[in-house]
């Protein structure tokens, strides 16, 4: 491994938690308040299956860009305020560094955004790059996403590994040639047998790994 790359939300941060509450306080801020089982469904759901689920469930005739729009703004509350870091992230993006290894962030969360998080939690010292879909112009889930952060990056996809947390990510990562090592968080635990089929490791923890 020449070059490490991280997701931040759920990945290097704790926060997928406060972004999937979101999907919950939209239902009810449409007068809607879900039952207990429908809120275990929507802290399972991300992008487009949210929007989904909406429209299928409820009726709710909204779209991606609106709900990212909405919970952006939001969320720019939730980073403000301090979001910490997954345990034993910085200190092994810490161990990485002094050995070499090129730290890089790469998220779906707006730059301004993920850079507001990324300084509260005190790892963007740690980072060599910080890149956000919207610089690169192309979605985690599209192999073609990872040819050009590497070209950016300067490191063949070969000798670089994607840590994520969400599945569309890493199949994007594998199918483009990277190594892929899962995190897991409250909010993946329904994909995890599908996490595990596709990364090279599942930690809980980083404090997992040398």
């Amino acid at each position: 491994m020449k070059a490490a790359i991280f997701d931040m939300d759920g990945t290097l941060i704790d926060s997928m938690g406060a972004w999937r509450r979101l999907n919950v306080e939209f239902l009810r801020a449409q007068g809607i308040t879900p039952t207990q089982e429908q809120e275990r469904d929507l802290m399972q759901l991300s992008g487009t299956k949210a929007v989904d689920y909406f429209r299928e469930t409820f009726g709710i005739q909204s779209d991606f860009d609106t709900l990212c729009r909405l919970a952006c703004q939001a969320m720019e509350t939730v980073y403000a305020e301090g979001v910490p870091a997954k345990p034993g992230a910085i200190a092994y993006m810490q161990r990485l560094r002094a050995r070499g290894v090129t730290c890089v962030v790469a998220t779906a969360t707006p730059a301004r955004l993920a850079l507001v998080a990324l300084n509260r939690a005190g790892i963007t010292p740690h980072c060599d790059f910080i890149y956000s879909t919207e610089m690169i112009g192309l979605q985690k889930h599209d192999p073609a996403f990872y040819d050009a952060l590497c070209g950016q990056i300067g490191v063949e996809k070969a000798d670089c590994v994607m840590f994520e947390d969400a599945l569309y990510a890493m199949r994007g990562a594998r199918a483009a040639g990277l190594g892929v090592i899962g995190v897991s968080d409250p909010t993946n635990e329904d994909d995890r047998a599908a996490i595990c089929a596709v990364c090279d490791r599942v930690i809980d923890s980083f404090d997992e790994l040398a």
